[in-house]
């Protein structure tokens, strides 16, 4: 593809189809608007079999309140000292806070309004709540199975939301590795990189914010609020699917790890599972227990696909 860029009408209409879904899960996320289909093709190896065929390139209409992102702030970074790479406004400091003031008082109104008379309180302020609206962000993702795939700093919303539905994907059968984009060959995107690497994200953001937040204010924000933000909420959220609503017990975490160890081990079905799980009842007739597991491991990978899943890839030849 020589990485063209260029979206064709399959993909746009699942682009435009899961961010709805996203939506509607409460998940904070850009809109989809429509998708216009254009007469010029492109050529693309639909199904990755050596049989590439033209198809019609389209764009999607996307909604949201900004499309500022943490990238946007990295135009004005100086010469990379290993590459001599440099933002296209290097030096320019007036832009810089400008796009600042514009984000704060836009876009975080409370903020500007409590430190109006500090800049460096303000911006302090700022960078802590975006700090935890990405924890918080990410965390969800965690919690429905949502893989994005390209989690640069372009594609990390200045406002907290999901955006670049490109090579997205959800987990069927649970594997914390799972890689849902064909180029990442190194799982730098893996389901189970995600909230390490959004925090990395952060910390690009608070280089590309100097000297407008010293980078000893954010770093201790981001050490001290991402970890503890993104757990509090993931845990939250995943006694909510597990039905943990009226009490909550220090054992919780336990039990949740545990539950996600046993899908990974038996390739359980992330999304079924929960699903099922919410059909059960405490009053359950104990004659009917055995159904309900029968049920319950009908979404687990069977013996023959396990064999297929967990065998050896080296070369029998190197056994010894």
């Amino acid at each position: 593809r020589q990485a063209d860029g260029r979206k064709v009408l399959r993909s746009s209409i699942r682009e435009f189809l899961c961010s709805e879904a996203m939506f509607h899960l409460g998940i904070p996320t850009t809109r989809a608007g429509t998708c216009v289909t254009s007469d010029s093709k492109v050529v693309r190896d639909i199904f990755y079999d050596g049989n590439p065929k033209n198809e019609r390139c389209t764009v999607v209409l996307r909604i949201a309140s900004t499309f500022i992102r943490f990238g946007s702030f990295e135009i004005f970074k100086p010469a990379d000292e290993y590459t001599g790479r440099k933002g296209p406004s290097v030096g320019r400091n007036d832009i810089r806070i400008q796009m600042l003031d514009y984000v704060i008082s836009t876009f975080y109104p409370e903020i500007q309004e409590a430190y109006s008379d500090n800049s460096i309180q303000r911006n302090a302020a700022f960078f802590k709540e975006i700090t935890k609206r990405t924890a918080r962000l990410v965390a969800e993702w965690q919690c429905v199975g949502f893989c994005h795939g390209v989690l640069n700093t372009d594609n990390m919303s200045i406002v907290g939301l999901t955006i670049d539905y490109g090579p997205f994907g959800f987990m069927d059968r649970y594997d914390p590795e799972h890689v849902c984009n064909g180029s990442d060959n190194t799982g730098r995107y893996a389901y189970n990189k995600q909230p390490e690497v959004c925090k990395w994200n952060l910390g690009k953001l608070a280089e590309a914010l100097v000297p407008e937040l010293p980078l000893e204010i954010s770093q201790v924000i981001l050490e001290e609020e991402y970890d503890a933000e993104f757990e509090k909420h993931y845990l939250q959220k995943m006694r909510k699917k597990l039905g943990l609503i009226q009490l909550e017990l220090e054992e919780d975490s336990k039990l949740v790890s545990e539950l996600l160890e046993t899908m990974h081990v038996t390739a359980g079905d992330f999304t079924n599972i929960f699903y099922l799980l919410s059909s059960f009842s405490v009053d359950i007739d104990p004659s009917k227990f055995e159904d309900f597991l029968e049920e319950l491991t009908s979404q687990c990978a069977s013996m023959e696909e396990l064999k297929v899943a967990f065998k050896p890839q080296m070369d029998p030849r190197y056994y010894s």
